[in-house]
């Protein structure tokens, strides 16, 4: 699922690891490539999110349905 931040980017919540409300920040699970020449990775990368952001996120994994295939 993809949402639209306030700065214009898609963010797509499925690779977001966790969302920093203190340093409102979303950080993704996976590390980013910053130097395609040496490969070099981010230990942490995130995006900056705001308050309004954060709720949207909220609001959208709220509204994802929970189903039990076990029966």
């Amino acid at each position: 699922m993809l949402i639209k931040l306030d700065s214009g980017k898609l963010l797509n919540i499925s690779a977001v690891s966790y969302i920093s409300n203190t340093e409102m920040l979303a950080y993704f699970k996976q590390p980013v490539i910053t130097n395609e020449d040496s490969f070099q990775t981010a230990k942490c990368f995130g995006i900056g999110v705001t308050e309004a952001d954060i709720e949207r996120i909220a609001g959208s994994a709220a509204n994802k349905e929970v189903t039990d295939d076990e029966q």
